[in-house]
Parts: C-alpha cells; sequence; structure tokens
C-alpha cells in the first residue's frame, strides 16, 4: 500500500505491514511508536529502522533516525485508523455484535455465538475464552485485542468466510481505542457494578466508556439494554434523546424481552419469554439468575438481527455449558462441585444467591483475590464469602506482582477468624474443601473459572481449576 493512501505526503513509499513491535519488523513496515505503561515504543525506533522499517510514526522526531518520520497527536489514536486501511476496511464486510457490561459479557458472548450460527456463513467470537473462527482457536492475551492484531483477525475472520462475530468489548478497550473504525450491528449492555476503578476513576466516567460502544453503532443498529440495571435505564434514556433503536430485556421489569416463572435448579433453568409477539417456553443448561438476564440478553441480540424468535428459541434448547461459567464438575460424587469465574463483588454475590436457592445442605467456597488489581474490593469479596458460605476458605487467585500473603490479609482484615481458614496453596484450599464436603453439600470454586495458568511475579505455572477438582474427587472416590 502506497503510503499516500494513509498519510498526506509528498513522498512515494510503498508499506507493506504495520508493526509496533520492533522484534517483529520485517522489510518494507510502517513502524507505530505506541507508549505503554512501562514502556515508550519511541524507544526502539532505530531499532524498527535497522529491521527494515521504511518510515516511523510517533509523536516526536527520535534521533539516529534516518527514515521518514511522521508525527501524529496521539499515536494510540493513529493505530486502529491505520491497522483498518491496511486490512482493507475488514469490518465492513462483518456484523458485529459488541458486548459490554462488568459481568455476564463472556457467557452472553458464547450464547450469542451458539444463536449466530443460525445465520449464514461462519461465526466468530473474540473474548477473554479466546480467539474462535472456523477451525481456528487462539489464546486470549486480552479481553479485547490491541488494534493491530484486531484488525488483522477481522482480514483473517473474513478470509475464512465468517459473516458474524460476537465480540467482548472491554471498558478498557473502549477508553484505549482498540475497537476504534468498528461499527456494531448489536450492541449489548449487561450491567455495571464496581470494578476497574483502578483505570476509571468513577462510577460515572466507567459508565461514559461504556456508553461509547452504542455510539459506534450502524444505522441500522440496536441497542440491547438489561433494564433490571439501573445504569441499563440510564442507558435507554441516553439511546431515546440520541435516537438509537433499542430493545430492552430484563426479569424484574417491564421489558421487550421478559423471563416469567423462572424455576432453577443444579441441571438447568426454564423460564416464560414474553415478548412483542408472544410467549415462548425456553429451557437452558446453564445455572443462575444471572445467565437468564445473559440468555435474555442473546436471544434479543439474535433477533434484532433478524432472527425469527421460534428459531431463536430452539437454538437455545441445543446450548451447552460455558467453560468455567458455573461449570459443574461430577465425577459420580454425592455432591455438587461448581467452578466459576466470579471474581468482582456483583458476580460473586450473584453466585453465592443461586447455590443457597438451591442448597440441600451447607455451602462450601474456596476463593481469593488477584494481584495488581482493584483492592477495595478485596474485603468486600471476603465478606461476602463469610456472610452467604457455611464454610469459607480463602486462598490465592491469580497473584501477579504481589505476595499472596498480603493480599489475603487485605481481604481478612476485620473479619471475625472463626468464620474462615485460610490456606495459601490454591491445590490444597480445593482440595480440603473437596475432602470436607458431606452428602448434598456445594463446594464453589470460584474467581479463575476457565484459566489454565496462574500468574506470579517470577512465572507462571499451569493450573486449573476443573482439572485440580476432577484430580481431587478421583482420589477421593478411589476412580483410576
Amino acid at each position: 500500500m502506497n503510503i499516500k493512501l494513509l498519510f498526506d505526503v509528498d513522498y512515494d513509499l510503498e508499506i507493506t505491514g504495520i508493526e509496533t513491535d520492533n522484534r517483529r519488523v520485517k522489510a518494507g513496515d510502517l513502524f507505530v511508536c505506541i507508549k505503554g505503561y512501562t514502556v515508550d515504543g519511541h524507544q526502539f525506533a532505530k531499532a524498527a529502522e535497522d529491521a527494515g522499517a521504511v518510515a516511523i510514526v510517533g509523536e516526536h522526531l527520535v534521533e539516529g533516525v534516518t527514515i521518514p518520520q511522521i508525527i501524529v497527536k496521539d499515536t494510540k489514536v493513529e493505530l486502529p485508523r491505520l491497522a483498518h486501511l491496511m486490512f482493507g476496511k475488514p469490518t465492513e464486510k462483518l456484523e458485529l455484535f459488541g458486548l459490554t457490561g462488568t459481568n455476564g459479557k463472556t457467557t452472553s458472548a458464547y450464547i450469542l455465538e451458539h444463536l449466530l450460527t443460525g445465520f449464514e456463513g461462519h461465526v466468530g467470537y473474540i473474548g477473554t475464552n479466546g480467539i474462535r473462527y472456523a477451525d481456528t482457536f487462539l489464546e486470549p492475551k486480552n479481553t479485547t485485542p490491541e488494534p493491530l492484531s484486531l484488525q488483522r483477525t477481522f482480514y483473517d475472520m473474513v478470509e475464512a468466510g465468517v459473516r458474524n462475530v460476537a465480540i467482548e468489548v472491554s471498558s478498557h478497550a473502549l477508553e484505549l481505542h482498540r475497537v476504534d473504525y468498528c461499527q456494531f450491528k448489536v450492541a449489548l449492555f449487561t450491567n455495571l457494578t464496581p470494578e476497574h476503578l483502578d483505570f476509571h476513576p468513577t462510577m460515572d466516567e466507567y459508565f461514559e466508556a461504556k456508553y461509547k460502544l452504542f455510539t459506534m453503532l450502524k444505522r441500522d443498529g440496536y441497542g440491547i439494554i438489561n433494564i433490571d440495571d439501573v445504569y441499563g435505564k440510564k442507558i435507554v434514556e441516553r439511546l431515546e434523546k440520541d435516537g438509537i433503536s433499542y430493545y430492552t430485556f430484563a426479569i424484574n421489569t417491564e421489558a421487550d424481552f421478559r423471563a416469567l416463572d423462572v424455576k432453577m435448579t443444579t441441571s438447568g433453568t426454564t423460564f416464560t419469554l414474553a415478548t412483542p409477539e408472544g410467549t415462548y417456553p425456553v429451557k437452558t443448561p446453564l445455572l443462575g439468575i444471572f445467565n437468564v438476564h445473559n440468555v435474555l440478553g442473546a436471544m434479543a441480540s439474535a433477533y434484532s438481527a433478524g432472527m425469527p424468535l421460534q428459531q431463536v428459541v430452539d437454538l437455545i434448547a441445543t446450548l451447552t455449558p460455558v467453560d468455567g461459567r458455573m461449570e459443574l464438575i461430577n465425577e459420580g460424587q454425592d455432591f455438587t462441585v461448581i467452578v466459576d469465574y466470579a471474581h468482582t463483588p456483583d458476580g460473586v454475590e450473584k453466585v453465592l444467591e443461586f447455590v443457597n436457592d438451591i442448597k440441600k445442605n451447607s455451602v462450601k467456597v474456596v476463593i481469593g483475590c488477584p494481584g495488581d488489581r482493584d483492592r477495595t474490593k478485596r474485603p468486600v469479596i471476603a465478606k461476602l464469602s463469610v456472610d452467604y458460605a457455611d464454610d469459607v476458605i480463602f486462598t490465592t487467585d491469580d497473584p501477579h506482582s504481589e505476595n499472596p500473603v498480603d493480599i489475603l490479609n487485605e481481604m481478612t482484615e476485620g473479619i471475625d477468624q472463626q468464620t474462615y481458614e485460610v490456606i495459601v496453596d490454591r491445590i490444597k484450599a480445593i482440595e480440603a474443601a473437596i475432602n470436607k464436603a458431606k452428602k448434598n453439600d456445594i463446594v464453589l470454586i470460584a474467581g479463575r473459572g476457565h484459566e489454565k495458568l496462574q500468574y506470579w511475579k517470577n512465572g507462571n505455572i499451569e493450573l486449573d481449576d476443573r482439572e485440580v477438582a476432577k484430580t481431587i474427587l478421583r482420589k477421593r472416590l478411589n476412580i483410576g
């Protein structure tokens, strides 16, 4: 691509690719200097030139660089535009279904991915659980990839015959311009509760970050809004003012898509779906009232894109559980073991409310808090755990750069020591909970869900809560 198609310059130059990492630069590439949290890409401009870059895009001139330098105000803003153009505007050939909110994005995206198989063409998914399309699976790095990786992924999806994409859109992605130059067919809002307040100073700023997704809707696009959430009602008010089409969903409030007569067991959920077109019986293997909200939002999204309601309901009936989201671990034991990703106060409370609603005996919880994240939620999660569960073991989550003992001390500060136990080693904590379980107990292992690695300062270790639980259960039951 000629550089004149990217910038208003008076010279000709052929650009064969774009890179932000000098270690990946190839001959003919355009190198974009990005200022990160710990590293400034301008420091590597000369190394990029030495690797074959033909031009540099930066926020200031870099001494010693002899190839053309193009100066822009903000390279983070410029990068998605360049990637969008370089990969041939791939999002214009896709229907994007964006999902945002504090909790429920991954499950809602998983449900929606399943529903989108009812349309023509392959379906793509981008989010916490990775990138999936056709026969391709890529491990996740961020919930929403960086713009260069994202636009490249969209290009690859188009080449593979993908037509519809369910993509989790985090508030970080919206604030950091990762999804600029994306236009969405659907923007789904799940809920908003305190989270990432180390990044967003206030809830109002967190809300405004989320609302940006709705400003990226196509003219024929729809907002899909959970109005059981107070911020969902605020979004509806804003959509009305901005003249944007939308559907609402709820359980406790009159809405376009509402779940009535909800019944839950440890094997699944049933409810009656009330819509403007009538009522429909719905059955899903997903557990918990929060997953009713997730199902409603996904169903409304598919309907808004043109799928008949009966087809939507039929596809929901063929859904399978989501990895690491209220996932039942069953090795034939006479008690219930559930692994879930709940790691925010709201998510933890909703999961604990559900297990208490269905319990026949005691509830045991294994839980921790991650390092290098919002520290204010640590004592809140600990207090919720001891309030709702009969037996609580606090343990290590993903400590990252922090000492896990320090994290656990912050969690338990001010809590009666007789109401919990601390076992720093997560495997031993899970083993203790399972070995103490009696008939009809529920053991909830919360916080990490589908994750297969535990993140430590000096390196990561393999640790999958589901596999750990299975191994311990088999040992207890003398299986294998």
